[in-house]
């Protein structure tokens, strides 16, 4: 047991082969990391996605669609149902769900280093149609979007919460944070 316990030590120990001195270029080259992407261009793509989607949404364009969403695609809805590429797609072909004057605004994007992927926050209004029953949207939805190979960006998850009334924006919480941290100072200053 010794005997082979030294023995992997031993072989574990020592430089490999193949670690030379002449391959320290090929190993720092495989090793170095990706070139960052340019920010600017990777949100450009995202925004067009972004629109490009808002446009088959609204047109209830399934081909489209699905080319946009990935195949293990999942949407958190604002009730909570968890709803899968191939649901959604059904959903809309039937009529089941339709959108109208659907918009995504107020757009937020964060990206990786590498710019393909990202986690994109918008404000989200129009109408939605279930089962014939019309639903003015008020909502946030946060995408993930990931840029596949031969596909282009593809939409990976979604979740949408509604907004209630009275719910404060992140701008107006900011605001309101800074007020409170304003009469703070002042008071602590008395």
């Amino acid at each position: 047991m010794t005997l082979s316990v030294a023995s992997f030590f031993m072989a574990c120990g020592g430089p490999a082969a193949n670690n030379t001195t002449a391959n320290k270029p090929a190993n720092a080259a495989n090793t170095a990391a990706a070139p960052a992407a340019d920010k600017a261009a990777v949100e450009t793509e995202l925004k067009k996605t972004i629109s490009d989607f808002e446009a088959a949404l609204n047109k209830s364009d399934v081909a489209a669609l699905d080319k946009m969403y990935s195949d293990d695609y999942v949407l958190i809805d604002q009730n909570g149902g968890m709803n899968t590429k191939a649901a959604r797609l059904e959903a809309i072909k039937s009529g089941k769900i339709k959108m109208e004057g659907m918009k995504f605004e107020d757009l937020k994007i964060k990206t990786n280093p590498a710019g393909d992927g990202a986690v994109i926050t918008a404000h989200v209004s129009g109408k939605n149609i279930v089962d014939g029953k019309s639903e003015d949207r008020n909502s946030m939805v946060t995408w993930v979007l990931g840029k596949m190979k031969d596909k282009g960006w593809q939409f990976v998850n979604a979740q949408v919460t509604d907004i209630k009334s009275g719910a404060m924006k992140a701008d107006d919480k900011k605001a309101d944070d800074e007020k409170k941290e304003g009469e703070h100072t002042a008071n602590a200053n008395k």
